[in-house]
């Protein structure tokens, strides 16, 4: 199971991170299965204090989550674009709160869901999407991909992955932090450099497979 989740999350993070605006309409039910099975079966972990897909309920619950958050973003766009601002976000807060010296799992957790609620209410009222999709795109494709190959070298435990533990991990250790960096800041300049062929809906509330001229 390791290995599986290890490689899968290695493979979608690194298509998202570099190619998340040129492949935003495939990726989009992509992205949406792995938020929402992340936040499904996280929540059953956190509620039930079980480890991390270590039981049937977990499972099941993340499937059903995955399928409506994929569902939701291929019909209507923008809940792709609100999922990865929101993702974006708590990592970002979780990870510069840790490196000031915050070492509490939960209090990085709610720091994190402030910093994803932020950027969440930014993404709705915002008028850029583009640059939007690249920053949030690049930024957690990224370290979804750091987290995979973790967990496929055997780095760290699968329960780390719904938790604040990997962002602690990667800001302790300098090397993965700078991996971090460099990934997300290449992963956003390739996809701005092809911003200019990118179109997307006018219509917010849209399949993204309704192109129209011009940007949203």
């Amino acid at each position: 199971m390791d290995i599986v989740i290890g490689v899968l999350g290695l493979l979608a993070g690194a298509a998202v991170c570099s190619a998340g605006l040129r492949l935003f309409a495939i990726l989009l039910p992509i992205w949406g299965l792995i938020v929402g099975f992340l936040f499904g079966a996280g929540i059953v972990s956190a509620i039930f204090g079980d480890g991390f897909l270590a039981t049937t309920l977990g499972i099941v619950i993340g499937i059903i989550s995955a399928l409506i958050f994929a569902a939701l973003s291929y019909l209507y766009w923008y809940v792709g674009v609100l999922l990865a601002a929101t993702v974006a976000g708590g990592i970002l807060g979780a990870s510069l709160f840790a490196t000031f010296g915050v070492d509490s799992g939960w209090l990085l957790f709610i720091i994190g869901v402030i910093f994803g609620a932020l950027f969440l209410i930014l993404a709705f009222i915002g008028r850029f999407p583009i640059v939007l999709v690249a920053i949030s795109t690049a930024i957690s494709g990224s370290a979804i991909a750091i987290g995979g190959a973790l967990l496929l070298f055997n780095q760290i435990d699968r329960d780390e992955l719904s938790t604040s533990a990997l962002w602690e991990r990667i800001n302790d250790s300098w090397y993965l932090w700078i991996i971090w960096l460099v990934a997300a800041a290449i992963g956003f300049g390739v996809q701005i450099r092809e911003a200019q062929s990118v179109l997307l809906p006018e219509d917010r509330w849209t399949p993204v497979s309704n192109q129209t001229a011009g940007t949203a």
